[in-house]
Formats: structure tokens, sequence, C-alpha cells
């Protein structure tokens, strides 16, 4: 193979193409990966990614795999049309995430789409947990499988969360 006057290999028309086309795929391979990890970077958690409950009846009735009342765990209420609920969603979003790596189990109550199994339900409800109505943003604590306490508006939802996050929240411990 022939050499130019600085030193350097002539190449071939087969050799420029080839690295050519490693070129293209390696510029494609690399914008794909910075695509794939702005999309993590950036995505922001849902409530359809957690556990929902439907009906007013299994609220304070959860169970686990092997079909046991679970001990401790999380109720939180929004309505996709509230702006407090809105407001405090992507950190409250993120808080849960985090509890539930900790096997700490968080349910989610569209108040909007929660329906009665039978009549009375809701009402039943509303007077275990000691309220007059259903608000928004709103956690009910479940401890020891009974009904613990309610925390209702931005403030004490992020207390709460924040709590059991940073493992100081006193029912579950």
């Amino acid at each position: 193979m022939a050499t130019y006057a600085k030193g350097f290999k002539k190449q071939t028309g087969e050799q420029i193409l080839l690295k050519t086309i490693v070129g293209i795929i390696v510029t494609v391979m690399a914008i794909v990966l910075a695509v794939f990890l702005y999309d993590v970077i950036t995505n922001e958690p849902n409530y359809s990614d957690f556990t929902a409950i439907t009906k007013y009846d299994q609220i304070l009735t959860q169970k686990n795999a092997a079909n046991t009342q679970l001990q401790d765990y999380l109720v939180y209420f929004y309505q996709d049309s509230c702006v407090a609920c809105n407001d405090v969603k992507a950190e409250a979003l993120q808080l849960v995430r985090d509890i539930e790596k900790m096997g700490i189990k968080v349910f989610f109550v569209n108040t909007a789409s929660i329906t009665e199994t039978t009549t009375g339900d809701r009402q039943a409800f509303i007077n275990a947990i000691g309220e007059s109505n259903l608000s928004t943003p709103m956690i009910v604590a479940v401890a020891d499988g009974v009904f613990h306490q309610t925390y209702i508006g931005v403030g004490p939802v992020k207390s709460v969360l924040t709590a059991v996050k940073a493992d100081t929240f006193a029912p579950f411990n």
C-alpha cells in the first residue's frame, strides 16, 4: 500500500466507505442513547404509575400478596381538576416512589372516579375517618391495620410523605 509524503497511508474507496458507515452508526447510536437518557431523566411520575383503589369499601382493608391485611400503608386522595393536587403532584409522586422503594405501600384514590360497591359505602368511609366530606389532596394513614389519621392539604400531605421517607413517621415506627 502506498503512502503519502507525510507518512499517511492511502486508503481505498472501500476503507473510506467502511469508516463512513461506522461513523454514521456510531452517531445514530449516540443520538438514540441521548434521547433515552433524556427520557429517563425527565420522566415525571404520574398517578397511573401507582396502585389505584376504585371502591370505597377497599380503602381501609388493603391486603398483601399473601392475602393478609396490610399493617402500615397510606392512601393518597387526589382529583385531576384540583389545583392544589396539581401544585404538589410532582413532589408528592417522587416522594411516593422513594417510599415504595422502602417497602411501604401507598395507594391512590381519584375522588372523581371512585365508586360504591353498595349504597352507603362512601358515607361509611367518611364517617370512619371522622370527616364531613372528602377533600383533596388528602392522605389517610393506616397503622397496625387500622385507620390512624387523616392529613388534608398540601402542607400536611408533604409533611407526612417526607416523614415516612425519612422513617420518622411515628405511627409506622
